[in-house]
């Protein structure tokens, strides 16, 4: 059995994905969790010295602030630095083909031929938008589901991705 599915990544699509698996770091939440603990600690430090809550705020919202512009703005420079890296890829400008085999997976485009056997892969996900087959911790190939032509499609895909990785398989709705 072969399933095959076409489509156009865009830098966009592919900045969620790069976005979910940052989110599946546990640096990532550290470093969230950090940042709540040092502005709770200003806080209270500057409530046990009696400062007022105007001063309070005055002090912590510029912490905010920059913790805040960093955590917004790096969704949109990821966005900037793949749009770049999109122009200057001639193989990610093309129409990307991933098939599903007994061999393996295999991504293909007028470009380029990758096929990748099936234990290989350490686990795959499946979210709202993608499908992503992970040979690594921090490292996926990504279906988008709009590729997929219909529902059934869909789970067939699923079926067969059960039946190729058993466990390894968690094809379930995540957050993304």
């Amino acid at each position: 059995m072969d399933l095959r599915f076409s489509f156009r990544p865009t830098p966009a699509e592919h900045a969620r994905v790069l976005t979910l698996m940052l989110r599946r770091k546990r640096g990532y939440w550290i470093f969230l969790a950090l940042v709540a603990v040092v502005v709770v600690a200003l806080v209270v430090v500057a409530a046990l010295q009696g400062f007022s809550a105007a001063a309070i705020f005055a002090t912590v919202l510029p912490y905010l602030l920059i913790f805040g512009l960093i955590f917004a703005g790096l969704p949109f420079l990821q966005r900037w630095q793949l749009a770049r890296f999109y122009r200057q890829t001639p193989s990610l400008q093309q129409e990307q083909t991933h098939e599903f085999s007994e061999e393996g997976f295999r991504m293909s485009n007028p470009l380029a031929n990758t096929l990748v056997r099936w234990d290989a892969f350490s686990e795959v996900l499946e979210t709202k938008e993608h499908f992503l087959l992970f040979p690594s911790r921090f490292m996926a190939y990504f279906l988008p589901k709009r590729a997929i032509p219909s529902p059934e499609a869909t789970q067939e895909l699923r079926s067969f991705l059960r039946s190729r990785l058993g466990q390894s398989a968690k094809l379930r709705l995540l957050a993304a």
